[in-house]
């Protein structure tokens, strides 16, 4: 059926409608109806394009007109609320063409403004529909009787007055829904001042906090570098000290943005030399041009006197030119322009970069917003630097505007009075700029930080990682921490990451999330495309705490991340755990192509069936020896290949595979070309449940059914090995894992511990020996220590508790029901039947962590404050229930598993590593009880009791 023409039926209706853009003040007329034409003497091809109030003006010669005034009043009451606006009736005159007179002609109108909204949800057009009324005003002005009209001309009137009385109903109606709307924002305007004002007290706060240990830890650093330390810990101290200063510096603009807030900067004005201050700061990005191979232009009179404030000026210099040099490609082209222009100094800031589309061009200079959004993203940014270059510009009584540069990227143009405000003090000459000097420098280091970089070869020896980050600090990091066990290749920006993965076909990917040209998660999607990739493992750095975020990039292919700050022990810990995956999972994939490879290439016919018995897999022999291609077999069954007298023998045959045994018969079967063919066919199931059959000529039947029997073997074999190697890979895992927890919580134990055990020592002199003001203080941080102390105690034990190694299991279950109490307030009942339960030491290990999960799972989403943990012996079988009477959930359909987080998916799969299973059984509002069943160490070296 052919779409209807929506526009040809807009257009030919007889109501009378003009369609408008909602670019107020303009409302650019994009369609009108003729019957609105003809009714405004106008024509569409006229008008369409133009603004409403340029096509309908006031009437000059009615100096009462207002028409314009209360139609473009309704209009901006649509885009306010969104809503339709019905107007009372308007006296607004329409102009007569030429040809008719010229002039206006008198017009009454009832108004109705309807919004149009997009499929982003904005609103899209506003539709101006229109009833002409001048024919029933005129009547009543004239005070004609109704008697004297013609039926039609009086119904007419009256369809029209009843329409007039319904508008103005429906304008009261609306009009009282506005003021309450107004009443309402009004609310929310205030509230959300208030927010503001809490967020930039908030801000001043946290920066005036942070400003504090960032100086602590600068002072001792440069101190340490003054004292020339060994060249290993100069290295360490001079990749600490700079990455120190940038964080100290996001920090003020932190506490700019909240002065600015509330408005308690003021510009510190002096005699300046313009020419001579810009030139200062353009020095400080030689360096980084060169790097970058840019053409670096800067073009400035020999002096330009002025009265400006130096420190915000330099400010808004080095914050444009920063975000000109991070987007100009290599080799490109920055330029850097001061001249006057009359009472004024303008500056020039340009680049060849990507620029700045027109609808961006006001956004970028908004707080917290980030400068090209998505394949151009760097993480090196706050979203300050424009905004606040923005509002030192305004404070100074300048103005700032963005545009595209000759040079084809962003231009930023910067205008500022050469005069100070009447009133204003100004110093003689500028004040000593040292601390700015020392600000520029941090950025430049930043800078070359975040610059594009040639991708680094592989190093070193083993695996290969390819690292994806592009600051180079970070990467530089990553790669010393990993070099001493892997050939470790560096890429700068997504982009440059995918081609070298394509190229150098890494073991391990390691990839930061925010970068530009392509971002991480848009790195992870376009490896996951491509099939040599399938098995290569992939983790993503990132310092998004964003669980959605990182499920969804867990979902999309990515096998494992690391949230920033990390340690590196972890880091080595899970690159070495994914790498021996993908070793042992290639070894696999090797298995699988020899098996394939000895499949296709068998002399005997080799068939394999699903469970209904319908072939989906056969060899070249199977096919010359039915005389059939292969899409004739595939999707077939036996009793497709059989004549009917055969048929009736295949329920024996069936029932003989289905009970498990081989069902050895011999088959007269036909071929593709309609004879027949005598063959022994061996069946028999699979593992899995798919059937093999192997088939051969009679002629050569002992021959072939010990070629058979071979193969069967063979089949068996590299299914057993394959199983055994997952359950030894799986067991590795699940070993390694356990050791680093326990690694871990000796080192916060022996570690954290000794330091917090002497930190205490030494308060307590202080508690007792200091003076009044210093004890309160120190025994304040005593408690602290203490505080520290015990919550170290726990998390250690939580990792790895002794008392499950050293006692077993029931009495680290007791120990743990005790700490679900003491952190989420659950109350857990433990019972036990009092039999010998002996289990290995890895199997207690994961009884311990899947009962753990289970009541966190209790205590956060159960809704109640109790649980019992019940543990028993059936026979050979240890079951330990976990139950509670919380808020449940709903069953699984018939057929399908319950939904299930990544908890209890991880509880199951080790469960299985050691025989086990969990079963869950739950209705809403009356609980869930899940079941762990293990098989106990009964005839196994190493079995404890529980």
């Amino acid at each position: 059926m052919q779409s209807p023409d929506f526009r040809r039926l807009f257009e030919c209706s007889p109501g009378l409608y003009l369609a408008l853009l909602p670019d107020a003040p303009r409302y650019t007329i994009v369609a009108v109806s003729h019957a609105y034409a003809q009714a405004t003497m106008t024509r569409p091809d006229e008008i369409v394009g133009r603004g409403l109030f340029e096509v309908f003006p006031d009437n000059p010669g009615d100096p009462e007109a207002t028409g314009v005034r209360h139609l473009r009043a309704s209009l901006e009451r649509v885009r306010a609320t969104g809503a339709a606006d019905a107007m009372a009736v308007q006296k607004y005159d329409v102009r007569r063409p030429e040809a008719q007179g010229g002039g206006f002609e008198e017009r009454w109108w009832s108004p109705l403004n309807s919004p149009v909204f997009g499929p982003d949800g904005h609103l899209a057009y506003i539709v101006h529909r229109v009833e002409d009324v001048t024919e029933f005003v005129r009547l009543q002005q004239q005070g004609v009787e109704r008697e004297k009209l013609t039926d039609e001309l009086r119904q007419h009137a009256e369809a029209m007055e009843a329409g007039v009385f319904l508008r103005a109903r429906q304008l009261q109606q609306v009009n009282e829904r506005l003021r309450e709307a107004n009443a309402e924002v009004s609310r929310l305007l205030e509230k959300t001042r208030e927010l503001d004002r809490l967020k930039s007290r908030f801000f001043a706060n946290v920066s005036h906090e942070l400003r504090t240990p960032l100086t602590l830890i600068l002072g001792p650093v440069r101190r340490l570098l003054a004292s020339q330390p060994p060249p290993a810990w100069q290295a360490e101290l001079e990749r600490v000290e700079p990455n120190a200063q940038l964080l100290l510096h996001h920090v003020n603009d932190l506490l700019d943005v909240a002065r600015l807030e509330e408005r308690a900067l003021r510009p510190a004005y002096a005699q300046v030399d313009l020419a001579g201050l810009t030139r200062l700061v353009a020095a400080h990005f030689d360096s980084p041009a060169q790097e970058q191979d840019l053409r670096w232009h800067v073009l400035l009179p020999s002096a330009l006197p002025a009265l400006v404030d130096p420190s915000k000026l330099q400010r808004v210099l080095i914050n444009l030119l920063s975000n000109a040099f991070k987007f100009a490609p290599r080799g490109g082209t920055v330029r850097l322009a001061l001249r006057q222009e009359s009472d004024h100094a303008v500056f020039e800031v340009a680049d060849n970069g990507p620029g700045i589309p027109p609808a961006w061009r006001e956004a970028v200079f908004e707080r917290y917003g980030r400068l090209h959004e998505g394949a151009h993203a760097r993480s090196g940014s706050t979203g300050l630097g424009l905004a606040i270059a923005r509002e030192f510009v305004l404070l100074m009584g300048g103005s700032i505007r963005v545009d595209e540069a000759p040079e084809g990227g962003a231009l930023f143009v910067v205008q500022l009075p050469l005069c100070a405000p009447a009133g204003m003090p100004v110093a003689e000459a500028a004040p000593e700029q040292a601390g700015l000097a020392e600000d520029a420098q941090t950025i430049v280091r930043a800078l070359r930080a975040e610059v594009a970089r040639e991708a680094t070869p592989p190093l070193g020896e083993g695996p290969l990682v390819l690292v994806v980050e592009d600051n180079a600090d970070m990467s530089a990091f990553i790669r010393e921490a990993l070099r001493a066990e892997y050939r470790v290749a560096a890429a700068y920006d997504g982009k440059q990451g995918l081609q070298q993965a394509l190229a150098l076909k890494p073991d391990l990917v390691l990839t930061d999330m925010m970068m530009p040209f392509m971002s991480g998660e848009q790195l992870v999607q376009a490896l996951r495309s491509r099939r040599e990739f399938d098995l290569t493992p992939i983790v993503v750095l990132t310092a998004m705490a964003d669980a959605e975020a990182r499920l969804r990039l867990l979902r999309e292919g990515a096998q494992d991340y690391l949230i920033k700050p990390f340690a590196v022990e972890e880091l080595r810990a899970r690159v070495g755990a994914l790498v021996r995956h993908k070793q042992a999972a290639e070894a696999l994939r090797h298995s699988e192509e020899s098996w394939r490879t000895l499949f296709s290439h068998a002399a005997e016919g080799i068939f394999i069936a699903d469970r209904e018995g319908r072939y989906t897999e056969v060899n070249d022999a199977g096919c010359a020896l039915l005389g059939r291609p292969r899409e004739a077999i595939v999707g077939r069954t036996m009793a497709d290949m059989l004549p009917p007298e055969e048929a009736g023998r295949l329920p024996a045959a069936r029932a003989e595979v289905l009970a498990g045994g081989i069902d050895d018969r011999e088959w007269t079967m036909q071929r593709g070309d309609g004879s027949r063919v005598s063959v022994e066919v061996s069946s028999r199931m699979l593992p899995d449940g798919r059937w093999i059959a192997f088939a051969r000529d009679v002629s050569e039947r002992r021959r072939r059914l010990e070629a058979a029997e071979e193969m069967a073997e063979e089949l068996e074999r590299r299914v057993a090995k394959r199983t055994e190697q997952l359950r030894a890979l799986a067991a590795e895992l699940e070993a390694a894992e356990s050791r680093e927890r326990r690694k871990i919580a000796r080192d916060l134990h022996d570690d954290l511990g000794q330091t917090l055990a002497a930190a205490r020592i030494r308060l307590a002199e202080l508690c007792h020996d200091a003076p009044a003001g210093v004890r309160a203080k120190a025994r304040e941080i005593a408690a602290l220590v203490d505080q520290a102390d015990r919550f170290t105690r726990s998390l250690a034990a939580q990792l790895a508790p002794p008392v499950l190694y050293e006692l077993g299991l029931l009495p680290a279950l007791e120990w743990l029901a005790e700490e679900m109490g003491r952190q989420f307030n659950l109350l857990v009942i433990v019972i036990d039947d009092a039999q010998p339960k002996p289990l290995s030491q890895e199997a207690r290990s994961i009884v311990y962590r899947a009962v753990r999960e289970l009541l966190i799972n209790v205590a956060k989403h159960a809704q109640v404050n109790k649980a019992s943990l019940t543990l028993r012996r059936e026979d050979a079988m240890l079951l330990a229930r976990v139950a509670d009477a919380g808020v449940g959930f709903a069953p699984a359909a018939p057929g399908e598993a319950p939904a299930q987080g990544l908890g209890l998916r991880s509880v199951k799969e080790r469960l299985a590593f050691i025989g086990g299973a969990l079963e869950l059984r739950s209705l809403p509002g009356r609980g869930v009880e899940a079941v762990l069943r293990v098989p106990l160490a009964l005839h196994k070296q190493g079995g404890t009791n529980s």
